[in-house]
């Protein structure tokens, strides 16, 4: 580990990746790749990664949360055509949206897409693609550049080849589960923000050094029982 953020518990994960990506570039000591988990991933991170530091933020991009997408039937954001220089969508059934807005959801600019409702009114499929009772259908989506970022990530990572690529996460997970089972990384011994992370400084130094002589001592740290089967091929061989 080559470098410790410490926030209140209140910060989600998601606002350190700039962060963290900020002070690895002051110490000189940025990586080719990222592998995170969702938390740190986002459209817009994973494009600010790549413009800013050059660096591939590999995480799993949330998926679409729409009613149709859960359900896993229906005409989720997928199915609809975007015309991004008419500034239109269409549907499946072919109906072109009437307006193009964009809204600001958590500090965030979509652009919203809306339906006529005599298009969906008497659409046969209208069952399919919204749950209201009256409204039109709308879809919104992020930019033109973060959305194409959203849907080539989403399908990328349901392939084999993504997700053995993301297999080495894991070796994260146990670096994580061992500061905090072996070293109690999960509580502070102290009050405040700079005393708790003189801890966490303090707690990644004993990681390394323990990997370290792990990696150099030719003597496993635990050792597999040997089971009756392997001692008698051993007697009798």
């Amino acid at each position: 580990m080559v470098h410790v953020a410490t926030t209140i518990s209140t910060v989600q994960d998601i606002e350190l990746t700039d962060t963290i990506h900020d002070e690895l570039a002051k110490r000189q000591l940025l990586h080719a790749e990222h592998v995170v988990d969702s938390g740190y991933v986002s459209p817009v991170r994973i494009e600010r990664a790549q413009r800013v530091h050059g660096i591939t933020l590999l995480g799993p991009v949330v998926a679409d949360h729409s009613a149709q997408a859960k359900a896993g039937s229906g005409f989720g954001k997928a199915a609809f055509t975007i015309d991004w220089a008419n500034e239109q969508v269409i549907c499946p059934r072919g109906a072109t949206s009437v307006s193009w807005t964009k809204l600001n959801i958590k500090d965030h600019t979509y652009l919203q897409a809306r339906f006529a409702e005599a298009d969906c009114r008497t659409c046969p499929d209208r069952a399919q693609c919204t749950t209201s009772a009256t409204g039109p259908r709308s879809i919104a989506v992020l930019p033109r550049p973060l959305h194409e970022i959203q849907m080539r990530n989403r399908l990328d990572q349901r392939t084999e080849q993504w997700q053995r690529r993301y297999a080495i996460r894991a070796g994260i997970e146990a670096t994580l589960s061992q500061n905090v089972r072996a070293h109690g990384l999960r509580r502070t011994r102290y009050r405040g923000l700079a005393r708790t992370h003189v801890q966490h400084v303090l707690t990644t130094m004993a990681c390394n050094v323990t990997r370290v002589s792990d990696w150099i001592s030719s003597t496993p740290r635990t050792r597999r029982r040997t089971t009756r089967f392997h001692a008698l091929c051993a007697a009798t061989a």
